[in-house]
């Protein structure tokens, strides 16, 4: 028994050394490697996530990141990237400020043999070969989904016609511009739900509030509007306290503002808990800053990584919301 106990002891011991040895070995290649890291927007409460959760899980990964901040200034980020081209760094992850502008820089990355991994904004078409791997979320389908959720608020307060204004991200292109094509493309068999104002905020909490306000006064004297949506919660927050200082009541009865979100954050989860938002959808950071650093990461140990890495979305509402809250709360 004696020895049987001892056998057992040293093999266990030999299988925790040998798992050991496997998982140093799977991050070999990957310890150290440096990789200068670029953001867009930095102040926003999604990309502040987005960062904390690729720094966090690049360090678990062996990596040495050094962030480079941008607020939406492409001219910026490009003397950024070169500064780490010619710091020599092993692979560039770049939050693109702008989907067309950000081109001349991949363009130089790889002439200098360095390579790019694409993160939440995405680079414009035709250029997939000069980056590695592109890792975004679904924003047609959080353009659809919005638009279903228009429906969906405006059957149930039985409302046969309304009008709707959008609150928008950047709109000149990328994300906001992918999710705004999808909304209305979604509407287009809807002639009676008709999208009146159409308003870029950049992703802006204040501005947003500040447009909603605008909004509801010139919509004033036409009856005002039916629905109003932010293209992410904090956006959709800001219109919800524009709306209450206007005394505007919120929810899908008739003679009642609708409000939705795209993209789910704290204000947007409390929000629907107390009624004053209808829906919004999942697009949770902490996801995209971990599964970026993964991708890092396994390239770096030898695998390759999948040219497009579209996560999923979906909707949250009332029914749904404690399946979601945790991702959205941050």
């Amino acid at each position: 028994m004696t020895n049987l106990f001892i056998r057992s002891a040293a093999g266990a011991a030999l299988g925790a050394v040998s798992l050991m040895l496997s998982l140093t070995a799977a991050n070999a290649e990957a310890a150290g490697k440096k990789v200068a890291y670029f953001d867009a927007g930095p102040s926003h409460p999604y990309v502040v996530a987005l960062n904390k959760a690729f720094n966090a899980r690049a360090k678990e990964r062996g990596l040495e990141v050094t962030q480079f901040d941008t607020p939406y200034d492409a001219a910026l980020q490009s003397q950024q990237i070169d500064d780490a081209i010619a710091r020599k760094f092993d692979l560039l992850a770049i939050m693109a400020a702008s989907q067309s502008a950000i081109v001349p820089a991949l363009t130089r990355a790889k002439k200098a043999g360095i390579p790019v991994i694409i993160l939440n904004n995405g680079v414009k078409d035709g250029v997939e070969d000069l980056y590695v791997s592109e890792i975004s979320d679904d924003n047609a389908k959080l353009g659809r989904i919005a638009a279903e959720a228009t429906l969906r608020a405006l059957k149930e307060g039985g409302r046969e016609q309304a009008k709707v204004a959008l609150i928008t991200g950047v709109l000149a292109e990328g994300v906001a511009k992918t999710r705004y094509e999808a909304y209305s493309a979604a509407l287009k068999d809807h002639p009676e739900v008709k999208i009146v104002a159409t308003e870029d905020a950049y992703w802006d909490t204040a501005k947003s509030e500040m447009i909603a306000g605008q909004l509801f006064a010139r919509f004033a004297p036409q009856g005002g509007l039916d629905v109003v949506i932010g293209w992410a919660d904090n956006q959709t927050a800001a219109i919800i306290r524009a709306a209450e200082a206007a005394h505007i009541p919120l929810g899908t009865e008739k003679g009642k503002l609708i409000v939705l979100g795209m993209n789910c954050n704290r204000d947007g989860i409390q929000g629907i808990k107390d009624g004053r938002e209808y829906s919004t959808a999942t697009q949770p950071p902490v996801r995209m800053g971990e599964k970026t650093a993964d991708v890092v990461a396994d390239y770096f140990d030898g695998k390759t990584p999948p040219k497009h890495v579209v996560l999923d979305v979906y909707p949250i509402d009332k029914n749904n919301i404690d399946k979601y809250e945790a991702g959205c709360t941050y």
